[in-house]
């Protein structure tokens, strides 16, 4: 009767210990993937961030001067309250690396935009988030007089079709 109660005793400890485990393994696996999951929001945000600033270079709205070595704070809009975002995404801020060097094709230049994160703080140890190189006309503006076309003199203007619908 002892033994059969030592035995009952041993196998519930077995069982707890394979409960304790297997919930152990589970709360970590879930910790790692919520970790990845901030991590490609970081990236994706980044990325956003640097698409944005080089169709601004592009459109000339900025210079490459200004854009280098600025911190960027990026506003997330959502449908949950600000209390509900994660905190440390509210703070987010990024800094941007911007490089031009003239390339072999004479009106564009090669840009570089490195998107860093910098809420570690110190300069040096940022971790780089995205980097997007392209090949834009920098500095480009709109031309102030279009030229006109001889054919299209003294013919009346064409009605806008369409509304948008």
């Amino acid at each position: 009767m002892i033994a059969r109660r030592g035995a009952l005793l041993l196998e519930i400890l077995i069982a707890l210990s394979l409960f304790v485990t297997a919930g152990s393994i589970i709360l970590v696996s879930t910790t790692s993937m919520t970790a990845s999951l901030a991590r490609s929001r970081d990236r994706q945000i980044a990325t956003d961030l640097a698409v944005s600033k080089m169709a601004a270079l592009e459109a000339g709205l900025t210079t490459a001067e200004q854009l280098n070595d600025s911190l960027v704070e990026v506003e997330l809009f959502s449908d949950q309250s600000a209390a509900d975002l994660d905190a440390q995404m509210q703070q987010a801020r990024w800094r941007l690396v911007v490089e031009t060097e003239p390339s072999r094709f004479s009106p564009l230049t090669n840009v570089t935009i490195r998107v860093l994160d910098a809420r570690s703080g110190s300069v040096g140890s940022e971790t780089e988030l995205a980097v997007l190189h392209q090949l834009i006309r920098l500095n480009a503006s709109a031309p102030e007089e279009f030229e006109s076309d001889p054919l299209l003199n003294g013919a009346p203007p064409l009605p806008l079709e369409g509304g948008g619908g």
